[in-house]
């Protein structure tokens, strides 16, 4: 079994995609994953945060806030 971690926040624009992003990038993908989500999404993830995590080696352009939800796994 696979075990999902979540980092959870309001807007899903910041510290919570560069948290999952860097767990994903050090993880084993066979144990371990890990997603975010907001409870009131932004627009966007924010411009410093993917210039930031681009300079870690980790490419956070193409990622889009999420809602989090009460889907099993998420609560």
């Amino acid at each position: 079994d696979v075990i999902t971690v979540l980092f959870a926040c309001v807007a899903n624009a910041g510290r919570s995609q560069m948290a999952a992003a860097l767990f994903n990038a050090f993880a084993d993908p066979a144990k371990a994953r890990a997603l975010s989500a907001g409870t009131r999404p932004g627009p966007a993830v924010h411009p410093e945060v993917v210039t930031v995590m681009r300079e870690a080696g980790v490419d956070l352009a193409q990622s889009q806030p999420q809602r989090r939800t009460p889907e099993p796994g998420w609560s």
